[in-house]
């Protein structure tokens, strides 16, 4: 059985590439410190942080950070394309973990344009934060 991170991040990949939206990216499981040009658009799914904490003697509470990181080229408006791209990210995030019956909530979103070899460049990174109950980890 899947850790439920992994499945966390393997539901929600799946979900944003069988969106027609985002269906032409290239799907990254690790995102690299930098991505040329030549490789864009590409989306990933990251879960960075995971905060514990005791809830009863057999029970943790999970506050899991999902992260979702798009980079794309684009023009005078690849910020307002990048806006476009977090509605229906949201959406779709919020909507395959309410399958899964996880709670979640978007907690930020941040936007970064950049000139690489005078081309417009945007990243995307916006971070939901998920709300589990584990058992306490004891040895096999």
């Amino acid at each position: 059985m899947p850790h439920y991170r992994s499945s966390y991040r393997a539901s929600v990949l799946a979900a944003l590439i069988a969106n027609a939206r985002f269906s032409g990216f290239t799907a990254l499981k690790v995102w690299p410190g930098s991505v040329d040009a030549d490789s864009l658009p590409v989306i990933g799914v990251l879960t960075p942080q995971d905060r514990c904490e005791r809830d009863t003697q057999k029970t943790t509470v999970r506050r899991t950070l999902l992260q979702v990181a798009v980079r794309r080229l684009g023009g005078d408006d690849v910020e307002d394309v990048l806006d476009d791209d977090s509605e229906v990210i949201e959406a779709i995030v919020l909507a395959t973990l309410r399958r899964l019956d996880q709670p979640c909530a978007l907690e930020d979103t941040s936007v970064v344009s950049s000139t690489v070899a005078e081309r417009n460049v945007g990243t995307l990174v916006m971070s939901f934060r998920l709300q589990s109950w584990r058992p306490v980890a004891t040895l096999p």
